[in-house]
């Protein structure tokens, strides 16, 4: 029988905000918590903020006043690396549900200037005895590179699988426009034929319904960890086209076949077009095609669970 390796555990988390990566820390206080753990939320920078609306699914009570003590454990994503105390007799976690956001994205000399520094704060956080998680293996390979190393943390969806009486598909393409955005203008402007639909002020339930009913999702931007939309589509059987660019380039964090992994070159708009033409010609063996996906997905709730166990519990 395991039992939790920390008496209490507070995990950060930007207060009042709703996205994807606020989600997971959500869900690892409450994975914690489901396992016999004794974890909280604590907000930052309002520890008073409650609990937002989309998140009270979750088991996530809020830490208000942050006190740990030797036998205890904070965990901070690396966007709040900041927030971690370099001397504190807690143990301390960064789990890096991103790489390149983490990096700045200055231009010229102040880049540079800012990446020293970050690098510096994490090798320093390191020496005073962090440990690190990562969400995906591209963030552990980028950050490897700077003599980081850790454990796997993943993350899984609370999205259900696409119904057997879902409505016929549609000659469509949906893209998020806050990902890879200039790629997909190219695309648009090499095959103006083509269907294309921005993700953008849907509700849950809205992105879901496109989900079902388009046969197609691009995304060419940066995937800086394993991104939750592409894996949502796959879900819901849209067939998945990404970029070869962060974790998308890993089959350990997007198990799909190269041919669905289309190089950012100058050959890239005629093998897209190419490809858009066979899954809207025939969708239904692409969509067989990318079972091992959807099946890779299904299983990270069960990842997640052994994942939380192997670094909380003993």
């Amino acid at each position: 029988m395991t039992r939790c390796a920390y008496g209490k555990i507070a995990v950060l988390a930007p207060s009042n905000v709703q996205t994807g990566g606020p989600e997971l820390l959500h869900q690892l206080v409450h994975e914690i918590r489901r396992q016999g753990g004794d974890a909280y939320i604590h907000y930052v920078p309002d520890p008073e903020a409650p609990v937002p609306e989309r998140y009270r699914i979750y088991d996530t009570p809020p830490m208000k006043k942050l006190t740990l003590g030797k036998n205890d454990c904070l965990v901070a994503p690396e966007t709040m690396v900041r927030q971690i105390p370099l001397f504190s007799k807690a143990e301390r976690f960064i789990w890096w549900l991103s790489f390149d956001f983490f990096l700045s994205q200055r231009s010229g000399p102040q880049r540079l200037a800012a990446n020293t520094y970050k690098r510096s704060l994490v090798k320093a956080q390191s020496l005073s005895g962090t440990k690190h998680l990562f969400q995906s293996h591209y963030a552990r390979a980028r950050l490897e590179r700077w003599g980081v190393s850790g454990g796997i943390l993943s993350d899984y969806l609370s999205v259900a699988p696409a119904k057997a009486d879902a409505p016929a598909r549609e000659d469509i393409i949906l893209y998020n426009p806050k990902k890879g955005l200039p790629i997909t203008e190219r695309l648009q402007r090499a095959h103006p034929g083509l269907t294309f639909k921005p993700i953008i002020n849907m509700t849950k339930a809205e992105v879901e319904d496109a989900f079902a009913r388009a046969k197609i999702y691009i995304d060419f931007g940066e995937h800086p960890g394993k991104d939750r939309l592409p894996r949502e589509a796959a879900s819901l059987g849209t067939v998945v086209i990404a970029g070869q660019r962060g974790s998308a380039a890993f089959a350990e964090d997007m198990p799909l076949e190269d041919r669905y992994k289309l190089a950012i070159d100058p050959s890239l708009e005629a093998k897209f077009g190419a490809l858009v033409a066979q899954v809207f010609g025939d969708f239904e063996t692409h969509l067989k095609a990318q079972q091992p996906y959807r099946d890779f997905i299904a299983g990270e709730r069960d990842m997640f669970s052994e994942q939380v166990r192997a670094a909380f519990f003993r």
